[in-house]
């Protein structure tokens, strides 16, 4: 196992899972549960064809394992409501070098998420590779942490400093895998004493801020922005490329995409996603995109005018649909973890 960036050629991934129709009857309301099942019929549908594409394209795909529960968990602070099913393991891992990297969110939904990846993991472990997990947190009660982000919501920004202040957190979708450093939001969703355990358990400044503003504001970094070698940048806006990027081949794609902005389709089942239903900010899921290798890359959408561009500059663009992307939060980047992609450790960022 070995992973340095998000564009060497991708030999093995996980791609994440979701409950059946059915098995959350008991969390709803018997008037949602037909269109929430719906939901998850077809989120199955597409994580299923989206392996299927990779295994087309080469790639070894592994799938986490999907416990069922049917009440929720209380625990000696909060409760988890809803354990939600694995669907975005890389907001939670990260694959760098040759060691998996475990960490805790406040979102209590994700709680028993590293459950569904142990075997996996373990595997990887048993080959030779390392594996670490921040120590596990004792969280708030939900009730008590959206009332308090509903006062300190700050223009779309996740802040979760001050109330988890005390607390081991961490996001490893605000790190961006660039060779031998990772490109993180420094100010993003988690704590500064995640920050500070994800900074000791890596080799001497590997992490770098993205010193960019509407970087910072959003949380997570893995849209935006993409690149598909260790010059090349493709972005929706070139505001969204960290500051040590902007040296590098940049296209700016923006104008390829529908003006339209899809809209989210939570407002019936904020109960079951708790704090991960995310909030209203600049996000990008077009851009959250699957780079197999520097000619190949996986989009949830169709844009026949920007694949051309794509093609004539060497880069082939597949469709994995993902149909329900805004009510996940997520895109075929988000849904995926790279476990082993065939490159070395190099020096990408010139200036830090």
């Amino acid at each position: 196992m070995s992973v340095w960036t998000n564009w060497d050629p991708l030999e093995e991934v996980i791609v994440g899972d979701c409950y059946a129709p059915g098995d959350l009857d008991w969390a709803i309301t018997p008037e949602l549960q037909s269109a929430f099942n719906h939901v998850l019929e077809e989120t199955k549908q597409d994580l299923n064809n989206l392996t299927v594409l990779l295994q087309d394209l080469g790639v070894v795909v592994h799938r986490p394992r999907v416990y069922q529960y049917q009440q929720p968990v209380n625990l000696s602070s909060f409760s988890v409501d809803v354990p939600m099913a694995p669907i975005v393991p890389r907001d939670q891992y990260l694959v760098y070098g040759d060691t998996v990297y475990q960490t805790y969110t406040s979102m209590t939904d994700r709680f028993f998420d590293c459950r569904s990846y142990y075997d996996i993991f373990r595997t990887l472990f048993e080959n030779g590779s390392n594996w670490i997990s921040q120590p596990m947190p004792n969280l708030w009660p939900i009730s008590d942490s959206r009332k308090w982000m509903e006062n300190y919501h700050d223009v779309g920004r996740m802040v979760y400093h001050k109330l988890y202040a005390k607390h081991v957190l961490w996001h490893t979708a605000t790190m961006f895998k660039c060779g031998e450093h990772l490109i993180a939001n420094t100010q993003g969703p988690g704590s500064q004493l995640g920050l500070e355990w994800m900074q000791r358990n890596l080799p001497d400044n590997t992490i770098v801020s993205t010193n960019n503003d509407a970087q910072q504001n959003w949380g997570h970094i893995d849209h935006g922005f993409f690149m598909t070698d260790d010059d090349t940048v493709f972005c929706v806006d070139r505001s969204f490329v960290p500051r040590v990027l902007q040296n590098k081949i940049i296209h700016e794609i923006k104008s390829y995409f529908p003006l339209e902005k899809k809209q989210r389709i939570i407002r019936n089942f904020e109960h079951l996603l708790d704090e991960s239903k995310g909030y209203e900010q600049v996000v990008s899921f077009d851009t959250n995109v699957l780079v197999v290798d520097p000619h190949n890359v996986i989009f949830c959408d169709e844009y026949s005018v920007l694949f051309d561009h794509m093609a004539s500059l060497g880069v082939q663009c597949h469709v994995a649909p993902l149909r329900h992307n805004t009510f996940w939060a997520a895109g075929p980047h988000c849904v995926t973890l790279d476990i082993r992609r065939r490159g070395n450790k190099r020096k990408i960022i010139n200036e830090v």
